[in-house]
């Protein structure tokens, strides 16, 4: 597989202070937010505690670990695995700090090296957070699920079809042990896109014919090499700059947008991508977009493109017979026009739970109270279509879903759906 260029803006060398800095926020949350959280109900075990191990110590595992702790008052983080010591030790120390007596993870059990997610598994934990890079999450899915572990799954699921294929029978085991799979893709629980999209499905702008969204952004972060650092291990340390690690911008970036994209058409998947001009704003460069083609005759523009600058732009648009809808501003234009927050006299002040939260919440709630949350369809299925769209931008060719993407069956095209499920 194809590595993107090593071509990179400036460097992001963080020093112990910046981290903590970056993160404190996030402990703020979790304070905040702790009184609200349901405590109710009866842990699966019998136990008030819920025991958590993190498997990936990168800032998006820290941040998934304080909203653990943010989301149950019972949380315990007890387990933490990565590749390096150095990533490992900072989050220990943001994570003692923030997460204050739900934070009971000593140095023996902080594990450390490629087979550290099977230490973590086997430290007592109730739940994982799997938030090492994609091209891991097939393996750490499948051994979780395995160990008998709910789970929150970072995305993407995978890098490639197979990746995805493996997740998505792994998680055929899940549904039958009663296991609960929340997803990164956290927008599906975010309230301001969830209201949005209730509207959408009520049929507020009419047939969804089309649709737009497209990203021109700033180049990833990059943590600058180090003298003990091998040409591997500079490069698995900046992972989301390679593609054999993350799959590409298209996967590991985009896929939120495409996940947005095909919810509003009630998660129906395309049934082709062939490769199309991106927006001006983007270059206007010849087949580096991509136009899904649906089953309905419904299309989906998407572009992903990242370059040195400050120029950032981003466009989510829905198309519809009787108007259409901006996804970024949870904005519906038309006959029955209406945006979030305002009620024709002015604006709300209440400030709804982030999307990282409000999922993780999502996920501690079902434990707690054993009724099964289970996204990995959804999550699959949009891993997949990203996938799709990747592979028409490599070749520069036609790709059909059913050639490509046909197995396993659950993840066929869906038929749009009126509502929400």
């Amino acid at each position: 597989m194809n590595q993107i260029p090593l071509v990179f803006g400036r460097s992001h060398q963080w020093s112990r202070r910046t981290f903590l800095e970056r993160f404190s926020a996030i402990a703020t949350v979790a304070s905040s937010v702790r009184p609200r959280l349901l405590t109710a109900g009866v842990f699966a075990g019998g136990d008030e505690r819920i025991r958590v191990g993190l498997i990936g110590c990168g800032g998006r595992g820290t941040g998934a670990a304080l909203q653990a702790a943010a989301a149950d008052p019972g949380v315990r983080i007890v387990a933490m695995g990565d590749l390096f010591a150095d990533q490992i030790d900072s989050s220990a120390s943001l994570l003692a700090r923030a997460a204050g007596i739900q934070f009971e993870c000593p140095p023996e059990r902080r594990f450390l090296g490629f087979n550290a997610y099977r230490d973590v598994l086997d430290a007592g934990v109730d739940i994982v957070l799997l938030t090492s890079p994609p091209h891991m999450r097939p393996l750490h899915v499948k051994a979780a699920i395995e160990a008998g572990k709910h789970l929150y799954c970072e995305k993407p699921v995978a890098i490639d079809v197979a990746g995805v294929h493996e997740v998505a029978t792994a998680c055929a085991g899940a549904r039958q042990r009663m296991l609960s799979i929340v997803s990164g893709f956290c927008f599906r629980h975010d309230e301001p896109t969830v209201e949005t999209m209730r509207r959408i499905h009520d049929g507020a702008i009419g047939r969804v014919i089309g649709g737009h969204c497209h990203a021109s952004i700033g180049l990833p972060w990059r943590k600058a090499p180090q003298l003990a650092w091998s040409q591997e291990e500079w490069q698995q340390r900046n992972w989301i700059s390679f593609e054999r690690f993350s799959g590409g911008h298209f996967v590991e970036h985009h896929s939120h947008a495409i996940d947005r994209a095909i919810w509003a058409r009630g998660d129906a998947c395309p049934v082709t991508a062939v490769p199309c001009d991106a927006p001006a704003f983007g270059g206007g460069l010849r087949g580096t977009g991509v136009r899904y083609e649906f089953a309905d005759g419904g299309w989906l523009n998407a572009s992903c493109q990242r370059a040195m600058g400050p120029f950032t732009q981003r466009i989510e648009t829905v198309i519809a017979a009787d108007g259409s809808c901006d996804l970024l501003c949870h904005k519906i234009n038309g006959s029955r026009p209406w945006q979030y927050g305002f009620d024709g006299s002015g604006w709300s002040r209440k400030k709804p739970a982030g999307m990282y939260q409000a999922g993780m919440d999502a996920l501690l709630q079902a434990v707690r109270s054993g009724v099964v949350a289970d996204e990995s369809t959804r999550m699959c299925r949009s891993t997949l279509v990203a996938i799709l769209g990747r592979t028409a931008l490599a070749t520069g060719q036609r790709v059909d879903w059913q050639e490509n993407q046909a197995e396993p069956e659950a993840l066929a095209p869906a038929r749009p759906l009126s509502r929400l499920a």
